[in-house]
């Protein structure tokens, strides 16, 4: 799954990780872990960290489903906690994305 995500780089600059990812897993929606691995071009070992944390905040949601060959896949998407934050991070990618074309 190839895609391009932009975030403008003023935010990117000043967000953490975590809010970076979380941010990707907003604009994929839900995906499954080596998908956000993917987008971010972050290591396993980041994604094994901060996935966690995430979850351990209440950001996120792991589900799980098995694969047409018996292997398990993780799929990732917001809780309404992590949407609202998405959503104040989105707002503010915007207006950054405007002032910049002033």
């Amino acid at each position: 799954m190839a895609m391009e995500i932009k975030i403008n780089d003023k935010l990117f600059d000043v967000l953490s990780t975590q809010m970076k990812i979380l941010f990707y897993i907003g604009m994929m929606k839900q995906c499954t872990l080596s998908e956000l691995r993917e987008a971010t071009q972050s290591s396993w070992s980041t994604i094994n960290k901060i996935i966690p944390e995430l979850q351990q905040a209440a950001l996120i949601e792991i589900t799980e489903e098995k694969t047409s060959v018996g292997s398990i896949k993780k799929i990732v998407k917001l809780s309404k906690k992590g949407e609202a934050i998405f959503n104040k991070l989105l707002e503010l990618n915007d207006l950054l994305n405007r002032l910049d074309k002033q």
